[in-house]
């Protein structure tokens, strides 16, 4: 390579790095547009407190909640979530923790064949344990057959939990709360 070729091979920027660029800026519009949003549910909390407090949430409903924008591999956006935290937590405490949906579901596949794993029923079984898959045949209230994934469990303010879908039945939240069990190690 002579001297006017390596010039012209390092004056352009990496296609790599302008893709970085570009996600870097679309992050950042995505959390400013975030942050308007952020700050109404924080004004009704403030209005509202104690009817917020006081909304009766119970373990295994499912509820529209607003994640709003955020960073790497957390759950985003508005999406359907399971409440896990017992009853008595979800009647005295402000925030109540959740587990978020995605109809993303990733099935576990057979090595050596590649076919599908499925359960007596035929339905797939989940690629990861910490995963739970409701389908929308069972639960009409689901747009989508969906994966719990119990990794991704946190606290919300119930300010951010909108219409209430509808709720799971208990060997389904027991099956969930085996999940959360295997994620936390306990």
């Amino acid at each position: 390579m002579n001297d006017k070729q390596h010039q012209t091979n390092t004056s352009r920027p990496p296609v790599r790095r302008d893709r970085l660029t570009q996600q870097k800026k679309l992050k950042e519009e995505q959390i400013l547009a975030w942050k308007p949003v952020k700050i109404q549910l924080a004004h009704q909390w403030i209005d509202n407190e104690k009817t917020q407090m006081g909304r009766k949430m119970v373990r295994g409903a499912v509820h529209f909640c607003n994640f709003g924008e955020n960073i790497g591999c957390e759950q985003n956006e508005e999406r359907p979530v399971v409440i896990i935290s017992n009853n008595t937590v979800n009647s005295t405490s402000g925030n109540v923790l959740v587990i978020p949906l995605t109809k993303n579901l990733k099935s576990k596949t057979n090595f050596k064949t590649g076919q599908a794993v499925v359960t007596r029923e035929g339905l797939p079984v989940p690629r990861f344990q910490s995963h739970y898959f409701l389908f929308k045949h069972k639960y009409d209230f689901l747009a989508y057959d969906s994966a719990a994934k119990t990794e991704e469990t946190t606290s919300v303010s119930k300010i951010r939990l909108k219409e209430h879908l509808g709720n799971l039945d208990e060997e389904d939240i027991n099956r969930l709360e085996n999940r959360v069990k295997w994620t936390f190690g306990l």
